[in-house]
């Protein structure tokens, strides 16, 4: 056993909100449409030490209400991260702005940060499925 990690603080937390909150430009990212009032939403189910950015995303309150309804869909999109997994290393569905201004949709890995580094489908694939990434 190594040592133990620090837990992070009231204030932590509330600069991770506040990270995911600018990191998503206070949109709901699985629609990008207004869904009802927003909310950032754990990824993995809330519980001590995991209030951070790499495991916040801002979903509007339909959205919401559909990856409750849909425990596998949220899974298999990185909306959802499994109790077992690493936030930052558990892949989530993200829109990326293309050179002319649209949106296609894509993978990603967060950060604490407010990072957001593309992956590509295979490694999303691969680190869903327990693989390295």
């Amino acid at each position: 056993m190594g040592p133990k990690a620090d837990r992070p603080t009231v204030a932590d937390a509330r600069r991770a909100y506040a990270i995911a909150t600018e990191r998503d430009g206070e949109l709901c990212q699985r629609c990008l449409r207004d869904c009802g009032p927003l909310a950032r939403d754990h990824r993995q189910n809330r519980m001590p030490g995991n209030t951070v950015a790499s495991n916040l995303n801002c979903l509007g309150l339909a959205c919401h209400i559909w990856k409750t309804e849909h425990p596998r869909a949220a899974l298999e999109d990185g909306w959802a991260v499994p109790r077992w997994a690493d936030p930052h290393e558990w892949p989530t569905r993200r829109w990326f702005r293309t050179e002319v201004g649209t949106l296609r949709a894509g993978w990603a890995l967060l950060d604490d940060e407010g990072g957001v580094h593309e992956i590509s489908a295979d490694d999303a694939r691969r680190r869903m499925e327990g693989g390295a990434g």
